[in-house]
């Protein structure tokens, strides 16, 4: 017990010593005191900067991950807000489109007088074979009204309200229209078909003699008691034979597409 109470004391004493002889070597700048001094601190010292260090670089790393995070939602929500201003811009953009189209047409057929409408539903399916409008007798809209879309032409009214009608298209199986090729003259019915409505394409029958082919145009032709001559139809994309080695028939795709109608125009029928 003597003895650990004498170690101990001495410890203390040799402790203090050290800190003595450490701080007045460090004020006094005594090279020998200072230099052993500086050894033995020295790997304490690079442990503490290096901690040091390390938990700077720790902290700022997930401060510059906040900062990503931060920037990456203020990117989404400016994409958000660019995608939401360039699709109304592209609604603006179609509307003005469609009603630049009804215009022109309006133009065209001048003579015949026109009314813009918009299509308000239609039967079931994806294809507007049959379909509805916003405009009847109210608005001088009576069967056999002519009906155009994109320019060309997309079928007659079938039945009217006072205030809607029901458009029949060119591409519906109760069809028909006289058409003709403006390349040869050469005239025939294009008739709407069950199998080919389904690929929006009406069938078009015309003598075997005439000398079709893949890419002429299709138009209204005079002999139509409802259609005035000259509308454009569509472009053929396919020639068959018939059967009977008479006849053969042309796959014309319309001008209008009968998947994505929205305005119309209505003109009154040829023999009005």
């Amino acid at each position: 017990m003597k003895f650990n109470k004498k170690f101990k004391k001495m410890g203390i004493i040799a402790g203090v010593a050290c800190i003595i002889i450490v701080v007045i070597g460090t004020k006094y700048k005594i090279p020998i005191i200072t230099t052993g001094v500086t050894s033995i601190l020295y790997p304490v010292q690079k442990s503490i900067i290096f901690v040091s260090n390390q938990t700077t670089r720790f902290t700022q790393y997930f401060k510059d991950i906040q900062i990503l995070v931060t920037e990456n939602e203020e990117l989404k929500q400016e994409n958000e807000r660019l995608l939401y201003e360039n699709t109304v811009l592209a609604e603006y953009k179609s509307e003005n489109n469609n009603l630049k189209n009804l215009l022109e047409m309006k133009q065209r057929y001048r003579d015949y007088g026109g009314i813009g409408a918009n299509v308000i539903g239609k039967e079931s399916g994806n294809w507007y074979k049959i379909f509805n409008i916003d405009k009847g007798t109210q608005d001088n809209v009576y069967e056999n009204s002519v009906i155009l879309a994109n320019g060309a032409l997309a079928g007659r009214v079938l039945s009217t309200t006072t205030l809607s009608s029901k458009v029949l298209s060119i591409i519906d199986d109760r069809s028909s229209v006289s058409a003709k090729i403006v390349r040869t003259g050469d005239t025939g019915i294009l008739r709407g078909d069950i199998e080919l409505a389904n690929r929006g394409l009406c069938k078009f029958e015309i003598n075997i003699e005439s000398e079709i082919v893949k890419g002429d145009q299709v138009i209204t032709s005079h002999l139509s008691s409802i259609y005035p001559p000259g509308i454009p139809i569509g472009t053929v994309e396919e020639i068959t034979q018939g059967k009977n080695g008479l006849t053969q028939y042309a796959y014309v795709k319309p001008i209008v597409d009968f998947k994505h109608l929205e305005q119309i125009l209505v003109i009154k029928s040829y023999d009005d």
